[in-house]
């Protein structure tokens, strides 16, 4: 009796093994089209991410500053720029040189609240000590591809939200019915 039970489930196990092949071989995309398509579809997804984490971590950058009243950085117009949505390589391009952007903000910020006397003791300690900590290729571009803008993307925002955070312990509390200094949406 057990081993008819034994057979029983095995061939169970095999039969929904072949169905479960059967099943992928049925989902599967049956051309290269459907598959660069499908490829090109999540690389833009992690694109617009990238763009919305480095927008976000520059709108903090923009909050830190206004808090410690530091002047706001100079950029030039080439910098800003926008590439249509589709364009793969010119958008991975720019994205790379907007996290340079950022990290570049960064950096000045902390070295001027580093040398400022009227930033609270702490956060001075903290902008100075980042400034020993960032590695010096956070200044150059990395290349344009996916893995490599999400990795750069990863150590940025380290630095920016501890940055952030030690800003924005110091930040006056606000009035009844105003927004936080430190509110991200």
């Amino acid at each position: 009796m057990r081993r008819a039970v034994v057979a029983l489930v095995v061939t169970m196990l095999a039969n929904s093994l072949s169905g479960c092949a059967v099943f992928e071989d049925i989902l599967s995309f049956d051309n290269d089209g459907a598959q660069k398509a499908a490829a090109s579809a999540a690389e833009q997804q992690s694109l617009m991410e990238l763009s919305i984490s480095n927008g976000r971590y520059s709108v903090m950058l923009g909050q830190a500053r206004e808090i410690l009243q530091l002047p706001e950085p100079k950029v030039s117009g080439a910098d800003t720029a926008s590439v249509a949505a589709g364009e793969g390589a010119e958008e991975r391009a720019l994205l790379a040189k907007q996290q340079v952007q950022v990290a570049n903000e960064f950096l000045a910020d902390t070295a001027r609240a580093c040398q400022r006397r009227r930033v609270a003791k702490g956060v001075r300690s903290i902008a100075c000590a980042q400034q020993k900590k960032v590695p010096a290729d956070l200044r150059s571009p990395v290349a344009p591809e996916v893995p490599q803008l999400s990795g750069r993307n990863d150590k940025i925002g380290e630095f920016v939200m501890e940055w952030w955070d030690a800003v924005c312990a110091t930040a006056p509390k606000p009035r009844p019915g105003e927004p936080s200094a430190c509110s991200i949406e």
